[in-house]
């Protein structure tokens, strides 16, 4: 099995570059929870056409696994009752164990139909949550900003998630502080970042990401940025800003 792990954010933040379910089957993923956006199986691929600008997106390929249905069973097993979140969840619905809730993304916020998207995308979870609804607009050029800095940014994933939704994912499943969070297909990395920015008094959710395309990473690009960002620290080792 071949892959490259790099520790990011003072150890905080692992990043694995491989199959995560190799990962998972050599007992190298520990976690205490799991948020991801995983293939749908449905052969998605976005073309390289349109007028560019900020709403083209970088990658234009296809998505890794997206060409064979997708199993969660892996995945729930290895929560073994722990908070998990898994998008894309209407896709494989029938493969879901009983119980959980369905959660849902509103990305076109009443604005209107989106043009190339959906209005919509649906998570299970395994908390015994209300069902819920997070608004936050999200159609390629005229979108929210995510929490980040990606809002003027090209997309890097077609599926890239914005850094509040992910966020909003970890509280609605109630991970808790020092605790560990897999994200078992990275893209972008959105739910690393919105790990690591949850911290609260000097403490911070920490995150294991699994990456196995070679695209452009707007969050997880480089060991350096990780460390040199001020928002990627905990609480403790932030700057102190006049």
């Amino acid at each position: 099995m071949d892959f490259e792990k790099t520790e990011l954010a003072d150890g905080r933040a692992v990043l694995y570059r491989g199959d995560s379910l190799e990962l998972l089957k050599a007992g190298l993923l520990k976690c205490d929870a799991i948020v991801s956006d995983p293939p749908y199986g449905i052969g998605y691929q976005r073309g390289a056409g349109g007028a560019g600008g900020i709403s083209a997106p970088i990658y234009t390929g296809k998505i890794i696994g997206d060409d064979q249905p997708f199993d969660p069973a892996p995945w729930v097993e290895h929560a073994n009752g722990s908070a998990i979140v898994l998008f894309g969840a209407d896709h494989y619905k029938t493969r879901l164990p009983d119980g959980g809730r369905f959660i849902c993304w509103d990305k076109s916020c009443g604005q209107g139909a989106a043009a190339a998207s959906s209005d919509a995308e649906f998570a299970w979870t395994n908390r015994r949550n209300a069902r819920s609804i997070y608004r936050h607009f999200w159609t390629g050029a005229t979108r929210s900003c995510d929490g980040f800095d990606a809002k003027s940014k090209a997309r890097a994933h077609v599926s890239q998630k914005p850094v509040n939704l992910m966020a909003w994912c970890i509280e609605h499943a109630r991970i808790g502080l020092d605790k560990v969070v897999l994200d078992p297909y990275m893209g972008a990395g959105s739910t690393g970042v919105a790990a690591l920015l949850s911290g609260r008094g000097g403490r911070c959710l920490r995150c294991s990401l699994c990456g196995s395309e070679a695209v452009p990473q707007p969050y997880a690009r480089d060991a350096s940025w990780y460390e040199h960002d001020d928002r990627m620290q905990p609480a403790s080792k932030r700057a102190i800003l006049p």
